[in-house]
């Protein structure tokens, strides 16, 4: 607790000291500028040392960290599936199997029964399917263990896929397709991906069609293929003792083997650039804006170079150049920025955003496109570099807050099949960074000639001011087909 209070201490000061030597020339900025910070150090856990790795009978692999100042317990799992394992035709049946395997109880538990349960013991158990990772979860208290992971294992081993459950949901996610068009930023940010990624899991719009298909036996055989022993882990923390839940966890599973799995190939995104203005015609008093083209993997080198460079550009809220100019000099916009992703398995994005009035549309892209060209062009401040690399260092530390959220993080580097060193690197590769790094991955990995561009709003009275940028193409919304009676 006293590293947390620290860490605290030190990020309000050196904030508070990076705002205020902006004001230089004043008595107060100079004796700031004489102030001087202990470094940050921090030592993240290991597996193998305080985290532990362990191996149940049937191939359930365990990470562990006790940690006994609180009455409390969680498990956090991971399942090697996700959409991407999809089978042609049956898009949406991941997310569903992984949310009706909970809502939908077991044989032994029905729905009702369980969340009374969990209600009463102030308990959750929940699981999921994302777009490349599976999940379950258990919390609470550390008292309600033996009654709770029979519990889970049931949960895990046994979903009833009850047909109304599953009914349900497939109602839940139609209302969401048929109001899928009427959120303006969700248009733009879902035509974006889908333009720069295709039919790729990471760009596919999800249609009734598909979803209507999905039968419990295909929920049923999706989960009969995943959810297996030798693919799931189990981060497990809090008030425990190793070798007694290693047993106890033995006994829910006792009679649940492993099973090979063929897993399919995983879709790759097909690196081109598609560059263009692409315009949908909505009815608004503002232009909803996102712009930019693929970027790079987790894997690369560069990300940490990256990051610094998209912080100064876009990506540090206030401070950042695209929200000093076009938000705070030029008042056109109330949020504006941008993002690089780092942490994706397969290419991610680099894009920019902003919203602002019809009118205004042209200028505030030629803005935001101006800043991108200027920072391949030259180098940036020491202040802005300082000052991008201080932000990161002090935002990383708190991804480090309890075991729990230790334990979930190192078990998503293996799973990534990223580096065991990576979190113990992480603050020297980014303060490592240079100025001359920051110029030359601007340069590599920013494309000002590749850009596609999404804009949502009353495009045709823009449009020609708009060819600045590229070929416009309108694309026409489509309307979700559903049932007639919806």
């Amino acid at each position: 607790m006293r590293l947390r209070y620290l860490i605290t201490a030190v990020f309000v000061l050196a904030l508070n000291a990076g705002l205020m030597a902006q004001d230089t020339g004043t008595e107060g900025a100079e004796m700031i500028e004489e102030l001087e910070f202990p470094k940050i150090t921090w030592d993240i856990p290991e597996l193998g040392e305080e985290v532990i790795v362990d191996t149940l009978e049937n191939g359930i692999v365990l990470f562990m960290m006790e940690d006994h100042r609180l009455p409390v317990f969680n498990i956090s799992g991971i399942v090697r599936t996700g959409s991407m394992y999809e089978p042609e035709g049956l898009e949406g049946v991941a997310s569903m199997t992984g949310y009706v395997m909970r809502t939908g109880g077991t044989e032994t538990y029905e729905p009702d029964s369980l969340n009374a349960l969990l209600e009463y013991l102030a308990a959750s158990i929940e699981t999921w399917i994302y777009n490349e990772q599976g999940g379950l979860s258990l919390n609470c208290l550390s008292k309600d263990v033996d009654r709770l992971l029979p519990v889970l294992a049931d949960v895990v081993m046994n979903p009833e896929f009850r047909q109304d459950k599953i009914d349900l949901e497939k109602d839940k996610i139609k209302e969401n397709i048929i109001r899928r068009n009427d959120n303006p930023s969700r248009i733009a940010s879902r035509e974006f991906d889908h333009l720069v990624y295709g039919d790729h899991y990471y760009g596919r719009i999800l249609e009734w069609e598909t979803v209507e298909a999905v039968t419990r036996q295909d929920m049923i055989d999706f989960h009969g293929k995943y959810f297996v022993p030798n693919n799931i882990w189990l981060g497990i923390t809090g008030d425990f003792d190793m070798a007694d839940i290693k047993a106890k966890l033995n006994e829910v599973f006792a009679g649940w083997q492993p099973s090979e799995i063929d897993f399919p190939e995983d879709p790759e995104v097909e690196k081109e650039y598609k560059p263009g203005v692409y315009l949908i015609d909505k009815e608004l008093s503002q232009s909803v804006i996102n712009f930019g083209h693929l970027g790079i993997t987790q894997y690369n080198p560069d990300r940490y170079a990256i990051a610094v460079m998209n912080y100064i550009l876009g990506g540090g809220s206030f401070t950042s150049r695209m929200t000093s100019v076009v938000r705070s000099d030029m008042g056109l916009a109330y949020s504006v920025g941008s993002r690089f992703e780092t942490d994706t398995r397969d290419l991610g994005q680099f894009y920019a955003y902003c919203q602002t009035k019809t009118e205004t549309t042209y200028k505030a892209i030629y803005n935001m496109l101006d800043q991108i060209k200027k920072i391949r062009e030259s180098e940036v401040t020491d202040y802005e570099l300082n000052s991008a690399k201080d932000s990161y260092i002090n935002r990383f530390v708190f991804n480090f807050t309890d075991p729990a959220a230790i334990v979930r993080q190192l078990m998503n580097l293996e799973y990534d099949g990223m580096p065991r060193d990576f979190y113990k690197n992480y603050i020297a590769n980014i303060q490592a960074v240079t100025k001359d790094d920051v110029l030359r991955v601007a340069k590599e990995y920013l494309h000002p000639d590749k850009m596609s561009y999404i804009i949502v709003g009353n495009t045709s009275e823009i449009a020609d001011q708009l060819k600045e940028f590229g070929e416009v193409t309108f694309i026409e919304l489509q309307e979700p087909i559903v049932d007639a009676d919806m």
